[in-house]
C-alpha cells in the first residue's frame, strides 16, 4: 500500500516537473519572468506541501525576501567603475556574505511560519528549483541548435 502511495508520488511530481517544463520552453521573451516566478511558486507549494493557512502566512515573507534578494543583487552587479564584479574575489565574497545575512534575517520568519522541518525542505526545494531552470535552459539550448 505504502508502495502505491510511493509510486503514485513520483509519478504525480515527474508529470508536474514536465508539465513545468513544456510551459516554460513555450514561454515567449517578455512572460519569462513572470512565468519563472510562477513555476517557483508551484514548485516551492508542491514540494512543501503547505496547507492553505501556511501559505497564507508563508508567501508574503517569501516575497518579501526575494524582493531584498533581488535588490541586493541589483545593486552589486551593475558597478560604477565598469569592473565586472564576477572577476573580484573581494566584492564575491561580500556578496556571498550580505546573500547569507539576508537569509539569516529571514529565518526566523520562514521558521515561524513553516516550522523547522519545512524550512529545512525550502532550502533544499530551492536548489532543486535552480537546478530544474538550468535543465530547462540546456534542453532548449539543445533544441535550437539541434533541430528536428
Amino acid at each position: 500500500m505504502r508502495y502505491l502511495s510511493t509510486i503514485r508520488k513520483v509519478g504525480t511530481t515527474l508529470l508536474f516537473v514536465m508539465l513545468l517544463m513544456s510551459t516554460a520552453m513555450s514561454a515567449q521573451a517578455n512572460q519569462k519572468k513572470e512565468k519563472v516566478e510562477s513555476m517557483r511558486v508551484a514548485f516551492i507549494t508542491h514540494r512543501l506541501n503547505l496547507t492553505p493557512s501556511e501559505a497564507k502566512v508563508f508567501w508574503p515573507v517569501y516575497n518579501n525576501y526575494r524582493h531584498d534578494l533581488t535588490t541586493l543583487r541589483r545593486n552589486f552587479y551593475p558597478m560604477d567603475d565598469g569592473t565586472d564584479p564576477h572577476l573580484d574575489a573581494d566584492k564575491q565574497l561580500e556578496f556571498e556574505q550580505k546573500k547569507l545575512d539576508l537569509k539569516k534575517r529571514y529565518k526566523p520568519e520562514f521558521e515561524q511560519a513553516l516550522g523547522k522541518e519545512k524550512l529545512n525542505m525550502l532550502v533544499g526545494a530551492e536548489e532543486d528549483f535552480k537546478k530544474m531552470l538550468v535543465q530547462i535552459v540546456r534542453n532548449r539550448r539543445e533544441q535550437r541548435n539541434n533541430p528536428k
